[in-house]
């Protein structure tokens, strides 16, 4: 029994056609609902973005993300920068607008304001037990307050994967 070849077959090179696939056996899974495109991520790193806090995602692990990546959330009033649902970021209102990056080291960006210089919220540690970060047991909090003045932004995303952030549903 002989196959027909459904690579001439209309309907289907129609449907080829509108789901962008270039040539048959192939397609790109991307949705711009629920993954962040090339350009945004390059913003995110490079320049930061404002946005409302009620944009951000909630994921179940206690951090906060955008689409299906993590982020690193902050306010230029404060001296913190935040990677989880502390108990000062769960305090801000929904509608206040918050700055966010993907940038894993150095200074956090502000757009085209130029850079700030912050170090990490201990209470977003302490949220997420990073490490076995603890600061209310007398035997772990010389190894904490360490840890605090050693973080590195780049070392919590091989911990807390960057992108893309899979099996954490939202709370």
């Amino acid at each position: 029994m002989k196959l027909p070849d459904f690579t001439e077959f209309e309907p289907f090179k129609e449907l080829r056609l509108s789901m962008r696939a270039r040539k048959s056996g192939h397609f790109e899974l991307f949705n711009p609902e629920k993954h962040l495109s090339g350009r945004e991520r390059s913003e995110l790193d490079q320049l930061g973005r404002q946005l409302p806090l009620q944009r951000l995602r909630r994921f179940a692990d206690d951090t906060w993300g955008l689409k299906n990546t993590r982020l690193v959330v902050y306010r230029e009033e404060d001296q913190d920068y935040h990677l989880a649902q502390c108990e000062a970021t769960l305090s801000w209102n929904s509608n206040q607008s918050v700055w966010v990056t993907t940038r894993r080291s150095g200074l956090l960006p502000l757009g085209s304001q130029g850079e700030i210089s912050r170090q990490v919220c201990a209470q977003c540690l302490q949220t997420l037990g990073y490490k076995g970060f603890d600061l209310n047991r007398s035997r772990k909090i010389a190894y904490s307050k360490n840890l605090l003045k050693t973080f590195s932004r780049d070392d919590f995303f091989k911990v807390y994967k960057l992108y893309p952030v899979q099996g954490v549903g939202e709370r």
